[in-house]
């Protein structure tokens, strides 16, 4: 991308005009390694490591912040693994972000690779709408680990309790589904669909600044009350498949899938409220008046309909010495939902999860649950412990199980249930 090339360009030269003694450097190298418990092929679905490079630089005239990231996973040298994935996963770097930032007056405005973080939930998305997403590990790692940095210009500006953010996105990036053949390759069409349609590769929004995504959110934080309000107006991340329907020369029927991405709008609002004695009560819902969905029958018009949806969610957090406590309930509403769309018109998950450290901050653990209790136990359960003897070395050990029906958002993987373990070095 010319304009990320620029963006990098730049921010060298920037750099290079500073003495290079006022940039501070951080490093990480981490060895990674995971085995699958239930017998699955390969043995051993990671084998490798990251190496993590994170640098800020502040003067008088602006501050640069950058993240680099590359990973490799000798795993996918293995025939299990489709050539596509094994080109995507063996070998991979990326930026997590890179932006140069400086105040104007009362704003603080930033441009590059971004991260951006709405709403309150833990590790779930209502509101929080506003980067793609990673899933070559499905949902495995925490959530900020596979969000991906999107170009954007950034304004932030504060007023007491007030703040306002405002963002433009020049340029749609989707979310990124694992790869064909991979270990986490996630099943989105129905295989029967599939066997009906040739699928056509994908239509994504033209780069012009009409096809930007815009963004604004206004926060108070008040009296042990936090307040956040949302609006986007950009695009649905996830693609829909658009039914084409054409006559060969012999007359015969030719049906085609076309991918394809639809603007939408989200208003949104989130709240956390200390009640006292330890305990915080969250909530978020967002409203996307124009979402598209496919319908699950075959249709001349293209089997797409636009519908509101409502997504809410409610949480309560409870601290006690050392540990965090958190429970989430969560649903989707599609108003006017009949039985020919192709997704179900609920969506209730419940999460908990229990995250504390202990032996003075050297010892992390977290357990999370994670269930869909309409879709026959859907669930995951992740464990996982952190032992840090010194600033410098960090080990790993955890475990993740799926259960569900096979074609479940979580069943899907029940053979992928996998032991890890991770050892880092930090410098």
């Amino acid at each position: 991308m010319w304009c990320l090339r620029a963006l990098v360009a730049s921010i060298t030269s920037l750099s290079l005009s500073i003495n290079a003694q006022e940039i501070e450097w951080d490093a990480a190298v981490g060895l990674n390694l995971a085995a699958h418990i239930d017998g699955a092929e390969p043995d051993f679905s990671e084998q490798g490591g990251d190496f993590i490079l994170k640098f800020t630089q502040d003067t008088a005239q602006y501050s640069l912040t950058g993240e680099g990231r590359a990973r490799w996973n000798d795993a996918y040298n293995s025939s299990e693994y489709s050539e596509s994935a094994r080109d995507a996963y063996e070998w991979s770097a990326d930026w997590r972000e890179l932006y140069i930032a400086k105040d104007i007056h009362d704003w603080n405005i930033s441009f590059g690779l971004q991260q951006v973080v709405w709403g309150k939930a833990d590790n779930l998305r209502v509101v929080d709408l506003v980067n793609p997403l990673d899933y070559r590990d499905f949902v495995l790692p925490d959530l900020n680990d596979y969000r991906k940095p999107v170009l954007m210009l950034k304004g932030e500006y504060y007023l007491a309790d007030w703040s306002l953010q405002t963002l433009y996105i020049p340029f749609f990036e989707p979310n990124d589904f694992a790869k064909p053949g991979s270990e986490y390759e996630y099943t989105t069409l129905d295989p029967a669909l599939l066997q009906m349609f040739t699928l056509l590769p994908e239509d994504q929004p033209g780069r012009s600044f009409n096809n930007g995504e815009f963004g604004m959110q206004l926060a108070r934080s008040s009296s042990g009350i936090d307040l956040n309000f949302f609006a986007l107006y950009g695009w649905d991340d996830n693609p829909v498949y658009r039914q084409m329907y054409a006559l060969d020369d012999e007359s015969n029927i030719i049906a085609n899938l076309q991918p394809e991405y639809h603007r939408q709008t989200m208003l949104g609002a989130a709240s956390a409220y200390a009640l006292g004695n330890g305990f915080v009560l969250r909530s978020e819902v967002a409203v996307i008046p124009d979402s598209i969905y496919m319908l699950g029958i075959l249709d001349a018009a293209g089997g797409l309909i636009e519908q509101t949806t409502v997504n809410a969610l409610v949480g309560i957090d409870y601290s006690w010495r050392d540990w965090l406590f958190s429970a989430q309930a969560n649903d989707r509403y599609i108003d006017n939902w009949n039985s020919e769309l192709s997704v179900m018109e609920h969506q209730p998950l419940v999460t908990f999860s229990a995250t504390g450290q202990s032996f003075s901050g050297r010892l992390d653990s977290r357990i999370a649950i994670a269930r869909f209790i309409e879709e026959s136990n859907e669930q995951l359960l992740q464990i996982r412990t952190t032992w840090r003897p010194d600033d410098r070395w960090a080990y790993s050990l955890g475990a993740d199980w799926f259960s569900g029906v096979v074609g479940g958002v979580f069943g899907q993987f029940e053979s992928k249930d996998r032991v890890w373990l991770k050892v880092q070095r930090n410098f």
